[in-house]
């Protein structure tokens, strides 16, 4: 008799706990009221989704512990986002959605001219997708639905689209919806920004062979990311994980500056230029400056307008976790961080895509907080808000969704 109590009891919490971690709701449109059916409801992400049935209504149980973005989108309304936490849950929710009242070409007030797939489509591959290994077996199933714009002006290229984007993931095992909100080349700063939110859902294949492979490519696509880095920062393992971390400040080249005002003041031409639109001596005597060479001028002339400057100092997490609440640590730091990852290698691709000729070597990025805001993490490896955190070099180039993991794989299938 006690153990039926014992195994009631059980069933019982189990349920309860189910019930807790859970959130409910209802769309509807926020002029009129009525329920939308069929809108995506699901965490960013991860494979936590549904869709609302006729009534409008949606259920998403076994939340798993972390802060989220909970993600509301319906074809042809504006994507409804909320910053959810576990200790919010259980939740109740009444979403209304708006109706997009304009299309693209009407948001944008620079001229534009839309040239579409055949034009953009390879840069849109390649700003979105990747050029990694893994890139090589991804697919969009949707491309006619994506709609490329150049604004001359500005010289960037953007992209929108007005139903998810679908990519299947044969590399990983996995097919996404991506919830398209912002994407934009800008060829003038060379940058790359997209804002959204996927859903992961596994593919489905019989063998053990395939499934193998999967798991391999995950495992490898999860060494040395981002998400592997917040994880050995919040558990003060960066060492121990192969993560090296050393400030890095950036500023002006000064004997640079002072160089090219020396050639401003002394003008010295015998019609050369060095690139950098500055006269440069060829042969003849330089200027008196305290024994500067004319080659040493050329030397300088040739350098980054920027300089870096790397931090001896290896830091620990400790140096640069600055606030513990709970279940969540904040992450902040000035100026750069310039990370090294040493349990993987470069892929021999992105030396190509650098245009660089050397053998591959450790994993290095660099990141700076664009807002100078803290980040939250917690020890799932998420963190926010993500837009806050810029990176570049390897981070810039691999970081992209032919290698994008589902938060639920480092929580459950690590």
């Amino acid at each position: 008799m006690k153990k039926w109590l014992v195994a009631l009891f059980t069933l019982f919490f189990t349920i309860a706990a189910a019930g807790q971690m859970s959130i409910k709701g209802v769309v509807v449109n926020d002029a009129t009221g009525l329920p939308i059916v069929g809108s995506s409801v699901f965490i960013s992400n991860s494979s936590k989704g549904t869709v609302s049935n006729n009534s409008g209504q949606f259920e998403l149980n076994n939340i798993p512990p972390g802060k989220y973005d909970l993600v509301i989108s319906c074809i042809g309304y504006e994507t409804n986002v909320m910053a959810v936490s576990d200790a919010q849950l259980p939740l109740r929710l009444k979403v209304e959605l708006t109706l997009k009242a304009k299309e693209l070409e009407n948001v944008i007030v620079e001229p534009s001219i839309e040239e579409g797939w055949d034009k953009w489509g390879k840069m849109f591959m390649e700003n979105f997708i990747g050029s990694t290994q893994n890139a090589l077996q991804c697919n969009i199933k949707n491309t006619n639905k994506i709609r490329l714009n150049k604004n001359k002006k500005s010289n960037r290229v953007i992209a929108y689209c007005n139903e998810p984007v679908l990519i299947e993931n044969k590399a990983l095992g996995y097919t996404l919806k991506y919830q398209l909100e912002n994407f934009e080349v800008n060829y003038k700063d060379r940058t790359t920004f997209y804002l959204g939110y996927p859903l992961f859902e596994d593919m489905t294949k019989d063998g053990k062979q395939i499934k193998g492979r999967w798991a391999k490519n995950r495992q490898e696509a999860f060494k040395g990311s981002v998400t592997h880095f917040m994880q050995a920062l919040y558990s003060n393992k960066l060492a121990a994980e192969d993560f090296e971390v050393r400030r890095m400040v950036r500023g002006p080249n000064l004997e640079k500056e002072r160089v090219k005002a020396i050639y401003k003041a002394t003008v010295i031409s015998n019609g050369e230029t060095n690139g950098n639109g500055v006269s440069i001596i060829i042969s003849g005597k330089a200027p008196a400056t305290g024994g500067d060479s004319s080659a040493y001028y050329q030397r300088i002339m040739r350098q980054p307008d920027q300089l870096d400057v790397y931090g001896s100092t290896i830091l620990t997490a400790d140096s640069i976790i600055v606030a513990n609440e709970g279940r969540y640590k904040g992450l902040h730091f000035n100026d750069y961080l310039y990370i090294t990852y040493k349990g993987e290698k470069e892929e021999e691709a992105y030396l190509r895509t650098q245009m660089e000729k050397r053998s591959a070597t450790f994993q290095r990025s660099l990141v700076i907080l664009i807002n100078g805001e803290l980040i939250t993490l917690d020890e799932a490896g998420s963190y926010f808000n993500p837009q806050d955190f810029l990176t570049s070099g390897y981070w810039g180039w691999s970081e992209k969704m032919a290698n994008l993991l589902p938060t639920d794989y480092v929580i459950y299938e690590k």
